[in-house]
């Protein structure tokens, strides 16, 4: 197999100038866009229904091409056929509705199915699978039937499955869509986990308080980059947030109007914690 070439930048997945027109389509759903993804590092899509997000989740594995422009994973260009496998291994993609990628009938087995597809050895495959559900804290549940599991646990099972490839990148739709309060808190505790351990994140998601903590954040309108920056540059200015279709955090308006009545909370206290030893200190 090809390494990455000397002559593209490794480490990082580089979307430059990349366009996607559907056949059809009034407009592009992706309009020259420029994007990188860092190992170790989160990236959160955020941007209203039809503001390209899945599009571009799909362009970081191959899953689909752009119709001009380059996306690079690795120093690999996703138009190569070559090198098609071992982009896909090294970028996992979780759809928003685990049920759509469960294929086992006990979960230790659904976790299995990529990498034995790809020939790895037995040995090698059980160290995998334990390692996939230990990240997302399914250990114990190897022989549970899939459809017994509640919607967070399947959720994480779905991240496991994309684990066990060892990929290098996650690239995450909606997540935590269909979850209720406690599975949502379960599949970003297992995400932040992965990102301590080196695994590039892309989180698409319509809920900013999930990637609060996010390195970098990306808002797409219409198919182009309408901001680029930080969760707390986003938030700076709440109204323009919103204005981007970003629906600012609860705690974020409260320490805007706590701010507006005097109390001291500072700009980068996005979370209640923050909030509440703001205000006590007050």
């Amino acid at each position: 197999m090809r390494g990455p070439s000397s002559s593209e930048e490794c480490g990082l997945i580089e979307l430059h100038e990349v366009s996607v027109t559907y056949p059809g389509a009034e407009r592009p759903a992706l309009d020259h866009v420029t994007l990188s993804i860092v190992p170790g590092r989160t990236l959160a899509l955020l941007g209203p229904n039809g503001s390209g997000k899945s599009t571009l989740a799909r362009l970081c594995n191959a899953l689909l091409l752009p119709t001009s422009g380059r996306v690079v994973v690795d120093g690999m260009s996703t138009v190569d056929e070559a090198t098609l496998w071992q982009i896909r291994a090294r970028v996992g993609f979780v759809q928003q509705n685990p049920e759509n990628q469960i294929v086992g009938t006990v979960v230790e087995e659904d976790v299995a199915f990529g990498p034995e597809n790809l020939g790895v050895p037995a040995h090698e495959l059980r160290s995998r699978v334990d390692d996939a559900l230990g990240a997302v804290g399914l250990t114990g549940l190897e022989r549970r039937e899939p459809h017994l599991l509640s919607e967070g646990q399947k959720q994480r099972l779905a991240i496991a499955g994309a684990l066990a490839l060892r990929p290098a990148y996650l690239v995450l739709d909606e997540p935590t869509a269909m979850l209720d309060g406690e599975g949502r808190s379960d599949v970003l505790a297992a995400l932040r986990r992965l990102r301590a351990h080196g695994v590039g994140i892309v989180h698409i998601t319509h809920h900013l308080e999930d990637v609060i903590d996010a390195d970098a954040v990306a808002v797409l309108d219409e198919g182009t980059v309408a901001f680029s920056g930080t969760p707390a540059e986003l938030l700076a200015d709440p109204q323009a947030a919103e204005t981007l279709g970003v629906e600012v955090p609860a705690i974020v308006v409260l320490a805007e109007a706590l701010r507006e009545h005097g109390v001291p909370v500072p700009r980068d206290a996005f979370t209640a914690e923050s909030v509440a030893e703001a205000v006590w200190r007050s």
